[in-house]
């Protein structure tokens, strides 16, 4: 199973999926709107994620690569809170996402006609530049001028969109603990070659002269970084802490395959990281989700490619963001 998802809490996902759209050439991918209570025998994915009646809606939107897509939920029951103010990446939880953009200047500038400030200056040479930016609700985004050089990258799907999703930051308070989930429940490859960021990169996220232990994993063509720091010290979640709260609130890995994706949720079982919730609406989907010690959540997902435009990993309309004039 390979990461095909990043779910983002939004305060208005409409907003969010325009924004997404307008600066980094997102393309919408349809909606899903869940009102409670539902009807009698309908699957409650609230319930998976652990926020039982849930009211919420969501959209889906697609980059240049196959089978990925963001997840923009607005939940409007429990109400959810703001990204703290003083959030940092090193405290505890999903904290970055990386992308390539096909044309590094066309999206600053299309960035800065939409009104976003990068958080620095972009470092690095030209063609190895990045920069930081942070979404409608502070979500921490980097952009990247060079694309990763994944082993086994596919072709994009759709060449002309001029962007896509290569990696994500996720601060966890013990590397050990979370070896163990992301390695060897998950089945993520260590690749300690395919570094993500290195020492010089924490400037761009405010966090100059940091210490941290790193862990990237090989996910697809897709890296997970772990990352414990120890200079600042992380921050647990705040109190109350849900699921529902804006900011990236959880990972999807998904599936081709039934069997693979039977195989890990037997894992997650045996492991003890998960209850019998399970949705399944035909033979061709099936999900589930886990909750780790240290409150990381992910989705486990099977998907047949018949049915991919209906749980949005298609396209529905529009095309990539003209350059601003």
């Amino acid at each position: 199973m390979i990461v095909n998802q990043v779910a983002i809490s939004a305060h208005d996902r409409r907003r969010s999926l325009e924004w997404y759209r307008r600066t980094l050439g997102y393309l919408p991918a349809g909606e899903m709107v869940r009102h409670a209570p539902l009807p009698a025998g309908a699957p409650d994915v609230a319930a998976l994620q652990g926020v039982p009646g849930a009211d919420f809606a969501m959209s889906w939107a697609v980059d240049r690569r196959e089978f990925f897509q963001l997840e923009l939920f607005q939940y409007r029951h429990p109400v959810p809170r703001a990204l703290p103010a003083d959030w940092r990446l090193c405290d505890v939880g999903y904290g970055l996402v990386c992308f390539h953009v096909a044309d590094f200047d066309a999206a600053l500038a299309r960035l800065a006609a939409a009104g976003t400030a990068a958080l620095s200056a972009p470092l690095g040479e030209p063609g190895e530049r990045r920069v930081c930016v942070r979404d409608p609700d502070g979500v921490l985004l980097e952009l990247l001028e060079r694309d990763l050089a994944l082993p086994g990258a596919p072709p994009p799907a759709r060449p002309q969109v001029p962007v896509g999703a290569r990696g994500l930051t996720v601060s966890v308070p013990d590397l050990g603990r979370a070896r163990r989930l992301f390695v060897e429940i998950l089945g993520m490859q260590p690749r300690p070659e395919l570094a993500l960021h290195g020492p010089e990169h924490e400037a761009l996220w405010g966090l100059a002269g940091a210490r941290r232990e790193a862990l990237p994993l090989l996910s697809g063509d897709f890296l997970v970084e772990l990352v414990e720091y120890a200079d600042p010290p992380g921050r647990p979640r705040p109190a109350g802490h849900s699921i529902s709260d804006h900011g990236i609130l959880n990972i999807a890995l998904g599936t081709r395959s039934l069997e693979d994706y039977e195989a890990t949720r037997a894992r997650v079982v045996a492991a003890g990281l998960q209850t019998d919730l399970e949705v399944r609406r035909s033979p061709r989907h099936a999900c589930t989700y886990l909750l780790d010690e240290d409150g990381f959540s992910v989705e486990l997902l099977f998907v047949d490619a018949e049915i991919d435009r209906e749980l949005g990993f298609l396209p529905t309309a529009g095309r990539p963001p003209s350059p601003p004039r």
